[in-house]
């Protein structure tokens, strides 16, 4: 194995923290006090090598373009030396109050975050009018808002806004306004990627039930292409390096600041259309 090999050194990290929970309570305890003493270590020592480097020009120089490495991201942002965007912390708040959407028969799913105003799509029993859905709706803004104080409030987004997937509607002119003839409907296999090429642009397309989302064909850890990659569930796997995306929000699960770029989705007379940015 490579040093290099961020995704294997990663998953040895969660293999060996699962097997510290099969320890005896004091075994348990031991090696978690281990653990801590070890991460306030490396935080020290982080903590003055990134104020060593800000005291220079050319060292600030430096340290911005190692946090472009996933695993030095990582690493900072396990010891809060640098925070996750906004985005992603709102998706997080969003996955831990999912299965209460799902278990009244709803679902949530995070369009865009705009200054500090959060959009979302309700689903199944949420998407009505009815004073269970906005319930369920209020129960979403205000988990969001006491782990993310920076957000003053959750709106509900049109569905003509929405980037990511838009259910079947009448668009004319499509060729128009920047949108992009993709294949028929009935061509995409539930979970399997779907890549096609057209104006410069390299798609990749998966359908999960009744959603189609697009998303550039790139990995951006390595910009190598997602298409032959692995669906389980919403998870996509990148086949060259293991990176694990997020299907329904396009979050990296390997590397938190990663993300998967959004292309809007539509589907005319049973043919998915996109739209580069």
């Amino acid at each position: 194995m490579q040093l290099d090999d961020f995704g294997v050194l990663a998953a040895n990290v969660d293999r060996a923290a699962e097997a510290i929970q099969g320890l005896s309570e004091d075994a348990r305890q031991k090696a978690m006090e281990m653990k801590k003493a070890i991460e306030a270590f490396h935080e020290h020592a982080l903590r003055r090598l990134v104020r060593t480097l800000r005291t220079t020009e050319s060292g600030k120089e430096l340290l911005l373009q190692a946090v472009e490495d996933p695993a030095v991201y990582a690493m900072f942002l396990m010891h809060g030396i640098i925070k996750q965007d906004l985005f992603t912390r709102v998706a997080a708040v969003l996955e831990e109050v999912r299965p209460y959407m799902r278990s009244h028969g709803g679902d949530v799913e995070l369009v865009k975050v705009e200054a500090d105003v959060v959009y979302v799509r309700l689903h199944g029993a949420c998407s009505g009018c009815s004073l269970s859905a906005l319930t369920l709706r209020d129960g979403v803004e205000e988990a969001v808002k006491a782990r993310v104080p920076e957000v003053r409030r959750v709106e509900v987004a049109e569905d003509e806004t929405v980037a990511g997937f838009i259910p079947l509607d009448d668009v004319d002119g499509l060729e128009n306004s920047g949108w992009l003839e993709g294949p028929p409907v009935e061509l995409l296999a539930d979970g399997r990627p779907f890549r096609f090429e057209q104006g410069g642009h390299n798609v990749l397309l998966i359908r999960l039930g009744p959603k189609i989302m697009a998303y550039r064909n790139q990995c951006p850890h390595m910009g190598m292409p997602l298409d032959k990659g692995l669906v389980e569930g919403e998870v996509l796997t990148c086949p060259w390096h293991g990176f694990r995306y997020d299907l329904s929000t396009g979050e990296c699960l390997t590397a938190p600041h990663v993300q998967l770029e959004p292309f809007p989705v539509r589907v005319e007379e049973q043919r998915v259309w996109v739209r580069p940015g």
